[in-house]
């Protein structure tokens, strides 16, 4: 059963895939601007219970998104494989 309070995406896609797509800010790792280790431990602790639920898991980092012309090529370039037949 999955019990993930919150996703930031889920897409269901064609052969009963589930895929968790994370966009993981400073927050889902650091505690007043400093490396939480705790939290760091929650976010990976879940994503091996989901994954062990049939959903795959893929992080990305805000910084990625900083550029918005680089982030468009890099998500074509994620889904492109993604969802390669």
């Amino acid at each position: 059963m999955l019990t993930r309070q919150r996703m930031d995406f889920l897409m269901l896609a064609p052969g009963g895939r589930r895929y968790v797509l994370e966009l993981d800010g400073k927050e889902h790792y650091s505690r007043d601007g400093k490396a939480a280790p705790d939290l760091y431990a929650d976010m990976v602790r879940e994503d091996r219970r989901i994954r062990l639920e049939g959903y795959e898991v893929y992080r990305f980092g805000g910084a990625e998104f900083v550029d918005r012309e680089a982030a468009k090529v890099m998500l074509r370039g994620f889904f492109d494989q993604l969802l390669a037949p």
